[in-house]
């Protein structure tokens, strides 16, 4: 099984679909929601190279900071800082104020995001951020990660086998797609019930 796989994804803001490309060039101000497992760090590190820099998470950049002024910052997991301090996000933004960045984009769970954090945002940066939500795969980009995941077997053959258990609509999120990949060939191809495949 191959793990380094990478398809480009696509993200939504209101009725507006943007691919990554578009994203980075459609503002400097940005922040990403999504669920768990849903690819967040992957993204994130996606936009750093179309933006020729690192990602770092939030946790590190609350200690570390910038590394230098005027350039693009990527910082991730800001939904894990959250929960450990709620003032967690004044400290991060503030710090990355006093960079002047290019470009800022963060990372969060969509459930530790609020709109007080979209208020605390631009009471710093004095603009509001593009909040975008990552689009879930859809069935043809799933496959394409199944395939390559699990290379040599059949989508579809495991697509039925998970939909038995009314568990496809997890497939979107690429964690339970592996999760699920690695379920059934251990399996046999085969799930007796739905709590041998957790």
């Amino acid at each position: 099984m191959r793990l380094t796989y990478y398809l480009p994804r696509s993200l939504q803001a209101e009725d507006k679909i943007y691919s990554e490309a578009e994203i980075v060039s459609s503002s400097n101000f940005i922040v990403v929601l999504a669920e768990p497992g849903a690819g967040k760090t992957a993204l994130l590190n996606s936009l750093a190279g179309l933006l020729s820099t690192h990602t770092t998470t939030a946790n590190a950049f609350s200690h570390i900071g910038a590394n230098e002024k005027n350039s693009p910052l990527v910082i991730d997991a800001f939904d894990e800082l959250a929960k450990v301090e709620q003032s967690g996000i004044y400290k991060v933004l503030a710090k990355a104020r006093e960079s002047d960045p290019t470009h800022v984009i963060i990372s969060s769970r969509s459930s530790e995001w609020s709109s007080a954090s979209t208020k605390a945002f631009n009471e710093i940066f004095k603009c509001f951020p593009l909040v975008v939500r990552l689009k879930d795969f859809e069935e043809d980009e799933q496959q394409k990660i199944f395939e390559n995941y699990a290379s040599g077997e059949d989508f579809s053959d495991f697509r039925k086998e998970v939909s038995r258990f009314d568990l496809d609509g997890l497939l979107s999120n690429p964690q339970f797609l592996k999760l699920f990949s690695d379920a059934y060939i251990e399996s046999n191809r085969h799930f007796s019930d739905k709590r041998s495949i957790f």
